[in-house]
């Protein structure tokens, strides 16, 4: 067997497909803290507890299908925030007695409306009893706190859906304008339907395309024409193209 080695200066040659860091002031900027009225722990055995930020705000989730709800909220062109364990509101029961409750997530739409969302997994929605308590709620709750109130499954979340949010958030992560810029020209000029590595390969920035192409997406500048994950194959068209 031949072993190639490489020389120090081979070595230390950047890589071509890696852009150099952003020059920054800091090296890391701390999210504000959450919004939310009810603090959980992220201390836990039995359940999977962390955050993220949106917007700049840490945010919580109490399990994967939460952290997958807040997400796929988020990616929706519609949606312009997203506020962990909010809000908190209070309601009377059938036998009179008052009791504090605190929804999972609310949703800020850009048309001014909002959405309290619970999160549940379906084997616990009967034992929880959150569609009594939504329906006490529904009657009681000031249309101020909240326009609608939502309940979320698994059921309600496909593969594709999870995949795609985690996808979302990812390349909204790390912007680049100039690659946004590139792609919205060649949508521009786009006649019926494309895929996601087309418009990449044409943008001439490679991986940096695909990212490009997929905050496009969740921006409502392209739409998939047909429902999976935004994958390089993915076909895509002008969001009023009747392809």
């Amino acid at each position: 067997m031949t072993t190639t080695w490489k020389t120090l200066e081979d070595y230390l040659k950047p890589n071509p497909n890696l852009r150099p860091p952003v020059a920054t002031s800091k090296v890391w900027t701390p999210p504000r803290r959450s919004r939310g009225k009810r603090k959980i722990s992220l201390r836990s055995k039995g359940s999977s507890r962390g955050g993220f930020q949106a917007n700049g705000n840490a945010t919580a989730y109490e399990s994967n299908l939460e952290l997958d709800a807040a997400l796929s909220l988020l990616a929706r062109p519609d949606v312009v925030d997203v506020i962990d364990q909010y809000p908190q509101v209070s309601f009377v029961d059938a036998d009179g007695k008052r009791h504090r409750f605190t929804f999972d997530f609310m949703s800020i739409h850009a048309d001014g409306t909002k959405t309290a969302h619970s999160v549940k997994p379906e084997s616990k929605v009967e034992a929880s009893r959150i569609q009594e308590i939504h329906g006490y709620l529904q009657w009681q709750m000031s249309p101020k706190v909240a326009t609608r109130i939502n309940l979320i499954t698994e059921e309600k979340l496909t593969d594709e859906d999870r995949f795609n949010a985690r996808l979302i958030h990812t390349v909204r992560r790390k912007p680049y304008p100039d690659d946004d810029a590139i792609i919205e020209r060649l949508i521009s000029g786009l006649h019926g339907s494309t895929t996601l590595g087309a418009l990449a390969k044409a943008s001439g920035r490679r991986g940096y395309g695909y990212r490009a192409a997929a905050r496009a997406v969740a921006a409502g500048k392209l739409r998939l024409v047909r429902h999976g994950r935004m994958v390089s194959k993915a076909v895509v068209c002008r969001p009023n193209d009747k392809t």
